[in-house]
């Protein structure tokens, strides 16, 4: 079963989207009941959650979970620790990881 995942390119720092963590196999027939989400610095391990993620839009599915990313700091890596709990009798609790970094360089499309 995957537990890190992995954002292989760089994010611009402006750039801000969901994404998309399927759980169906750590699942199996039970759905998410709760997720609890935290980001850390990778260099510093500085809690940075409020500057990475933005509380008001992460979300989940039945199986999904969708951390949402936003900001950053040029040239750092982020490490967004997801625990989440299914509504198995008796619940089930596994952490998630999701490693991105942020790169201010990233070259235009085009001239403008």
């Amino acid at each position: 079963m995957e537990r890190v995942f992995t954002i292989e390119d760089p994010k611009p720092v402006a750039a801000e989207f969901l994404v998309d963590i399927d759980l169906t196999t750590w699942l199996g027939t039970e759905d998410i009941s709760t997720v609890g989400y935290v980001a850390k610095n990778m260099e510093t391990g500085k809690d940075v959650t409020t500057t990475v993620l933005n509380a008001s839009k992460n979300t989940n599915t039945a199986k999904v979970v969708q951390p949402f990313i936003q900001a950053g700091s040029d040239t750092a890596s982020y490490c967004v620790i997801m625990t989440v709990t299914s509504d198995g009798t008796p619940a089930a609790v596994e952490v998630f990881y999701l490693i991105f970094s942020v790169d201010a360089n990233i070259p235009q499309i085009g001239p403008f």
